[in-house]
C-alpha cells in the first residue's frame, strides 16, 4: 500500500557550508585579491557577496573585459601588482586617519576628565586649548596643525564627561554584581546654590576578599531632607545598582 507522504527533496546547502576559499588565480585572471576574507576587485575596489568563481568571472566580464582583456602574460602581471600596491597605499591612509582621529578623540576626553574632576565650567575648554595652541606654537610649531585638531567645545566637553560618567557607573555596576557583603555611607551637605545634597558611598567585597570603594549616588534634596528622602535616595541607589538588603 503506497504511502500518502512524498519523499522530501534534496536540502539546500548554504553558502556558508559550502566552505569556498578564495583561488590565487582569480589574481590574474580577474584582477581580484582576498581582504577580511572577501574577493575585492584591484580595478573598482567593490566586492562580490559570494566568494566564487563564478561571481568573480561575471563581475570583471562584466565591468572591466572589454578593457583589461588586451594585457597578457608579464605586462597583466604588471598591471595586478601596480593594482595592488595602489590599494595597500589606500589602506594605510585610511589605517593613519583612523589612528590621527582616535588620538584626538583621546585627547578631548583627556582634557574633560581633568574640568570635571577639578569641578571647572566646561566653557574653560576654550581657555585649555588656547593654552595648548600657545604652547605648542613656542616648543614645537610643527604640531600646531595637530593641536587645532582637537576638539574642545561645549557641546563636546559634555558628551565626553557623560561618557565617562556612564564608564564609570557601568564599571562599579559590574563589581557590585560580585558583592559578598557591602556597607553604604551617606554624607549631606548644600552645594553653591543652597541645595541640599546627599552622598552615597557604597563599600563592598567580594568572595576573592576584593575590596571596592567608590561614591555610588549623588541625589538633590530639592524640598525636603527628611528620613522619607534619605530612604528614597538610598532604595533608587540600591536599585541602580542591584543590590540587596540582606548584604
Amino acid at each position: 500500500m503506497a504511502s500518502g507522504s512524498k519523499d522530501a527533496g534534496p536540502k539546500k546547502r548554504r553558502v556558508t557550508e559550502e566552505l569556498r576559499h578564495f583561488q590565487d588565480g582569480w589574481n590574474m585572471n580577474y584582477f581580484f585579491v582576498e581582504f577580511k576574507t572577501k574577493p575585492i576587485c584591484l580595478i573598482c575596489n567593490n566586492s562580490v557577496s559570494v566568494t566564487k568563481e563564478y561571481s568573480t568571472k561575471r563581475h570583471y566580464e562584466a565591468k572591466h573585459a572589454n578593457k583589461f582583456d588586451k594585457y597578457k602574460g608579464q605586462f597583466r602581471q604588471d598591471q595586478v601588482s601596480d593594482l595592488k600596491r595602489k590599494l595597500s597605499a589606500q589602506r594605510q591612509i585610511f589605517t593613519r586617519a583612523d589612528q590621527e582621529s582616535t588620538c584626538y578623540i583621546k585627547a578631548s576626553y583627556a582634557v574633560a576628565m581633568i574640568l570635571a574632576k577639578k569641578s571647572k565650567p566646561y566653557s574653560d575648554d576654550e581657555i585649555v586649548k588656547e593654552c595648548l595652541e600657545r604652547v605648542v606654537e613656542i616648543l614645537c610649531p610643527e604640531k600646531k596643525k595637530d593641536f587645532s585638531k582637537i576638539c574642545l567645545s561645549r557641546q563636546t566637553i559634555t558628551r565626553r564627561v557623560d561618557d565617562i560618567g556612564k564608564h564609570i557607573e557601568d564599571n562599579l555596576k559590574n563589581r557590585a554584581s560580585e558583592f559578598i557583603f557591602y556597607a553604604l555611607a551617606l554624607d549631606e551637605s548644600t552645594d553653591i546654590t543652597d541645595t541640599a545634597k546627599v552622598a552615597i558611598f557604597v563599600r563592598g567585597v567580594d568572595a576573592h576578599f576584593n575590596k571596592t570603594e567608590k561614591l555610588a549616588a549623588l541625589y538633590p534634596l530639592k524640598d525636603t531632607t527628611c528620613s522619607r528622602d534619605l530612604l528614597g535616595a538610598v532604595t533608587a541607589t540600591l536599585n541602580r545598582f542591584s543590590l540587596q538588603l540582606d548584604n
